[in-house]
């Protein structure tokens, strides 16, 4: 039997430890994965930790209890919520009902009370809920890569959309590539989709609200591998907020199991939104001294905004010998490890750029140096 993952939200910390602490001893049934001190840090975390239930205090701030289980009912039908109160009265245990709560405990409770609640809950609801969701609609977790230079002229782009090719081919990952370059956005023009549609249609037709209505401004380059491309003329971008961008991700998230993103060479609104949010952040240098240079200056942005180091990491890319600068020395310059180096391949990349297709495509993709760093790049990711 697999463990019931449960999320604790309550603004009271003890209460979080005396909940964790009942439950490691029952850790036959459950494993906790997490906890909010409010409801808006529940949301946050429900993408990533993808609990089954969640056990959730009513009055809470910055989003109380009831609020964020509406929110969970209508965008996580597969997470089951159990409210917590003080309160017993009806009204208290109508209104949680109403908002979408499958039980109701009343506090202080006794350790043999939580445990059945959580687990009888958890087992009249779940095969219901399973039933509920079509299989292809069940959430993923939408993990979110952002490949970013602080120059241009990098390959960052080249990378971006050969690396969403492999995730979607050799990982069989369900992908969705963004080009988010909303200046001069170069993946329409590696694809040969001049006249596809874009995010400004999206923006400008109002329809970031949900998935749906979304999809059908997507290219659909393969089975598992969907495109945004990034508006056709640099004016564009002005119209594009990081209120569109914050709600395009929300709406896509559960959509797919890697969402790449290609930045623009930028620290506005919209791309330090996107790099807030990622999980991961390819920071992609070549070995030329100007271009390190700049990488480690967008280090030190990095770490001014509180960038953890795992988050970031440093992607060699055109790596050749001749230069005058190895591996080891950039990793001294840096102070950290380089993720990826992704070797020098003129003419394979010059050709695939200029013809518009993707040189992962090819047969012997693999067996080239540069394909075969690719896909390492990837299994890392």
């Amino acid at each position: 039997m697999n463990r019931i993952r449960v999320l604790i939200a309550d603004d009271i910390e003890e209460t979080r430890m005396v909940i964790k602490r009942i439950l490691s001893m029952e850790d036959k049934f459950f494993e906790v994965v997490g906890e909010a001190s409010n409801g808006a840090e529940v949301l946050k975390l429900l993408p990533t930790l993808r609990p089954d239930v969640v056990l959730m205090d009513i009055n809470m701030p910055v989003l109380n209890g009831l609020e964020a289980t509406e929110r969970i009912t209508n965008e996580y039908p597969s997470v089951i919520v159990v409210i917590m109160s003080v309160q017993g009265e009806n009204e208290y245990l109508k209104k949680a009902m109403l908002h979408g709560a499958k039980e109701y405990i009343i506090k202080p409770f006794n350790y043999d009370t939580l445990v059945d609640t959580i687990r009888i809950t958890y087992e009249k609801n779940r095969e219901r809920i399973i039933k509920q969701i079509p299989q292809d609609e069940v959430p993923f977790t939408g993990k979110l890569a952002a490949f970013f230079s602080s120059k241009g002229g990098v390959g960052k782009s080249v990378l971006a959309l050969n690396s969403a090719i492999a995730l979607s081919r050799a990982a069989g990952k369900k992908t969705l590539l963004m080009d988010m370059d909303l200046l001069f956005g170069d993946i329409s023009c590696m694809t040969n989709q001049f006249n596809a549609k874009t995010i400004l249609d999206i923006v400008d037709d109002g329809q970031l609200e949900s998935y749906e209505n979304i999809k059908p401004y997507l290219y659909k380059y393969n089975d598992k591998l969907d495109i945004l491309f990034a508006p056709k003329k640099p004016e564009a971008a002005e119209y594009i907020g990081k209120e569109s961008i914050e709600k395009l991700l929300k709406s896509v998230q559960k959509h797919y199991e890697m969402i790449i993103a290609d930045t623009g060479v930028n620290f506005n609104d919209t791309t330090l939104h996107i790099l807030d949010t990622a999980e991961t952040i390819l920071f992609v240098t070549t070995v030329e001294v100007t271009s390190l240079k700049n990488a480690k200056l967008g280090f030190g942005v990095m770490q001014s905004l509180g960038y953890d180091r795992n988050k970031v990491k440093l992607v060699v890319n055109r790596a050749a010998s001749g230069y005058g600068l190895n591996k080891k020395g950039i990793e001294e310059a840096f102070k950290d490890s380089i993720f990826a180096v992704i070797p020098e391949d003129e003419n394979t990349v010059g050709a695939s750029v200029n013809r518009g297709e993707p040189f992962c495509e090819q047969a012997k993709f693999n067996k080239l140096k540069i394909g075969a760093a690719i896909e390492n790049l990837c299994s890392r990711l």
